[in-house]
């Protein structure tokens, strides 16, 4: 592997591992600060926003002043937002530091898809496969770390993208750039098939970690510690690590839209035996759904992101990177909020085992609704 394409996977393993490391902390910075789900959330819901609103404007700003330098601005206020999270003292304060490291995020991860396939301009799906696999297994592998760091102590967990963050900076000295660019949204959102794209995007980013919020809660409620709900919580990663270059190659041969397909309806069908299984064994029938779950999410992420990014006009693939990260994160942070307010509403009436079934399958429907827009819609490849 390249390393440049090395430098971009480890910025994207720092922000994703930075996000998705909360979800199995989340019951125990409840406890901690003495507020419910839906409260505790917000720690994640904060960072995703903040990187939200700022990957478009620093998608435009990076195209002027220098992706890669852009880009290890972004690691190094990352890390030092990381050390003030870990000795931030109350709610209200990791709210704060964590809207600001979602900016750095976007600093860090906002051009990586840009500037993947345009370092592979005749391997495109190959490109966002690793960048797929990488993003899918930094999102799943977070809660893995952030289920053992929290066995020590829930604040650990700001500290787990550190390594990431030393490793990018040190093979960063040679990014390439991205063409000239233009600052035109409007021909962006306008090009044929591409907000259907997009939106496909935001909602299976909605799934992947709704689903993921509400399991953790789940598994806490059934007496499960972080350590464990951390190790079952690591199939995921392992899965799409070894999938997503195979997802890629096949959406390169057969053309994204009908991967992305497959990969959408491989999500529903799973996503109804996610919701069921935990219900017969919290861990077991949790580790076999998560397997279930990984093929298609390595079929699905590869190719709609592909998709998106061929859908963009000539010299805007800046800001269509900059789009797909704002859909991803949009996506999290919705998910993440609606897992815990869903579940919230409806742990109270029936139990927290009817709160899961009920609410993941809320999820897979969403998820229906993804398949949808990607039938007939957008560009084969």
């Amino acid at each position: 592997m390249k390393a440049r394409l090395l430098a971009l996977l480890s910025g994207v393993l720092l922000g994703t591992v930075s996000e998705s490391s909360l979800a199995p902390v989340l019951p125990f910075l409840a406890r901690a600060f003495g507020v419910g789900p839906e409260a505790a959330q917000g720690v994640a819901s904060a960072g995703l926003l903040g990187a939200a609103l700022a990957y478009l404007p620093l998608a435009w700003f990076g195209g002027r002043v220098g992706a890669a330098r852009l880009f290890r601005l972004g690691l190094l206020l990352h890390s030092l937002l990381a050390l003030l999270l870990f000795s931030a003292s109350s709610l209200g304060q990791v709210y704060a530091l964590r809207f600001l490291q979602g900016v750095a995020t976007a600093m860090v991860v906002g051009l990586v898809p840009g500037l993947a396939t345009s370092s592979f301009p005749q391997a495109r799906g190959y490109a966002m496969g690793m960048v797929a696999g990488t993003v899918a297994a930094g999102t799943l592998l977070g809660p893995a770390l952030g289920g053992m760091a929290a066995s020590l102590e829930a604040r650990y967990v700001f500290l787990l993208p550190l390594p990431f963050a030393l490793l990018a900076l040190a093979l960063a000295r040679h990014l390439p750039g991205l063409p000239p660019q233009r600052a035109d949204l409007r021909a962006l959102l306008r090009a044929p098939g591409f907000m259907a794209a997009l939106l496909a995007t935001a909602l299976y980013f909605l799934h992947t970690l709704g689903t993921t919020v509400v399991l953790a809660f789940f598994l806490s409620e059934e007496g499960v510690s972080p350590a464990a709900i951390g190790g079952l919580l690591l199939l995921g990663p392992l899965q799409l690590l070894l999938l997503g270059p195979w997802a890629g190659r096949a959406a390169d041969r057969r053309g994204y839209a009908p991967v992305a397909l497959r990969g959408a309806y491989l999500l529903v069908g799973a996503g109804v035996a996610f919701a069921l299984l935990p219900l017969l064994h919290p861990l077991w029938g949790a580790g076999l759904g998560l397997v279930l779950l990984g093929t298609g999410r390595a079929l699905f992420q590869a190719a709609n992101n592909a998709q998106v990014l061929s859908l963009a006009p000539k010299g805007l693939e800046g800001l269509a990177s900059g789009a797909l990260s704002v859909a991803r994160t949009l996506g999290q942070a919705l998910g993440s909020a609606l897992g815990g307010l869903v579940y919230a509403f409806l742990d109270r009436p029936y139990g927290h085992a009817p709160a899961f079934a009920l609410t993941v399958l809320l999820f897979s429907l969403l998820m229906a609704s993804s398949a949808w827009l990607v039938q007939g819609r957008g560009e084969g490849a």
